[in-house]
């Protein structure tokens, strides 16, 4: 999110993938999910800013720009205002000694159509990362 251009609006710009089994890694740990978004922040930030959403995350709005984790595999609760979301503070300086990059990715938001100019999946969260509206369920 950029607080320079809104405050509450959260924008969703892509997931992380880890890899969890421990046989199959190339670092010697199993990557936390903050490690898995910590490594991968440049990019995200890089990408929101420059291709995603330049209009409200780039130029003047990109000074301060701020990365939020949502847990995995929740975007319909996210947009339901079922989770708070994590700020994710640091930088690849914080990762553990046995991480490796190879165990981790990036998987972008890509907007087609009308999504470029107008859409866009976004939330709004306080400060603290909580839902500043109530949850509901679709279709009630």
């Amino acid at each position: 999110r950029s607080p320079s251009n809104d405050a509450q609006i959260c924008w969703f710009v892509g997931k992380v993938a880890r890899e969890v089994d421990a046989e199959a890694l190339v670092g010697r740990s199993v990557p936390s999910e903050m490690e898995a978004v910590l490594s991968q922040k440049r990019l995200i930030l890089e990408y929101a800013k420059n291709q995603l959403r330049p209009q409200n995350l780039g130029g003047p709005y990109s000074k301060n720009l701020e990365l939020w984790m949502a847990p995995g595999d929740s975007e319909m609760d996210a947009v339901q205002n079922k989770v708070s979301f994590i700020k994710v503070d640091g930088s690849t300086k914080d990762l553990s000694e046995g991480f490796s990059v190879s165990d981790v990715g990036y998987n972008p938001e890509i907007y087609v159509g009308d999504e470029i100019k107008d859409g866009g999946l976004r939330v709004l969260r306080d400060e603290e990362g909580v839902p500043v509206k109530a949850a509901y369920d679709i279709n009630q």
